[in-house]
């Protein structure tokens, strides 16, 4: 038992956290849930909006972080942006870029949405657009 190959690490919280946003079933769920309930708000069907905001993400990220192997995705090329680009400031701009969508949508401004849009590309782009070698 004391040449045992098992890992003694494990990730806190915040590391979960962190890279379940990156794993490929938290992150199509999210596309996929950001566009139709974007369309909800244009609907005004508030009641399938709030099921489908937050029943499947919430599950989804409990689910993730429970149960999912996050150690190839933090040792992962976008592991390592997301961890040095992702900060608080930057969530809040994508979360901000899919209310300006939802808002958007209610009220029925086109625009609006694709600028929301935007503010969630550009969020998930930091990185790219103002690196910091």
């Amino acid at each position: 038992m004391g040449n045992s190959p098992v890992s003694t690490f494990i990730m806190t919280f915040s590391e979960k956290k962190l890279y379940h946003q990156i794993h490929p079933l938290k992150l199509s769920l999210d596309i996929v849930s950001g566009i139709l309930t974007t369309y909800l708000l244009w609907e005004h069907d508030i009641i399938f909006f709030l099921i489908l905001f937050l029943l499947p993400s919430v599950l989804a990220s409990l689910f993730i972080i429970r149960y999912a192997d996050l150690e190839s995705l933090k040792n992962s090329r976008f592991g390592h942006y997301i961890r040095k680009y992702m900060t608080i400031v930057i969530e809040t701009f994508r979360v901000a870029g899919q209310f300006i969508m939802w808002i958007s949508g209610w009220y029925h401004f086109p625009i609006g949405i694709v600028i929301g849009f935007l503010v969630v590309i550009g969020a998930w782009s930091n990185g790219f657009l103002f690196s910091k070698n």
